[in-house]
């Protein structure tokens, strides 16, 4: 059986119906569309999509950090008037 990563789910039929009030219903968390009560697909909101953008946009940038910290020895002075 297919793990349901979501608290709340909906059939496949009920959004074919009323797709905004799915959204409605999503609120801020995910909603898992099941269809022959097998996941078919998550709808999530707009504040969801970008709380989790953010969250992996900050973990590109923290990981970008990390790695040149390991060329920090090797960085070389520059004087902002040369810029």
């Amino acid at each position: 059986m297919d793990a349901l990563l979501a608290k709340t789910s909906i059939g496949i039929s009920e959004l074919r119906e009323a797709p905004a009030r799915v959204f409605e219903q999503a609120g801020d968390e995910a909603l898992v569309v099941l269809n022959h009560n097998k996941p078919a697909g998550y709808i999530v909101s707009k504040v969801w999509m970008e709380r989790v953008l953010d969250a992996l946009a900050d973990r590109v940038l923290a990981d970008k950090a990390i790695a040149r910290l390991g060329t920090l020895k090797t960085a070389r002075v520059i004087d902002p008037s040369d810029l």
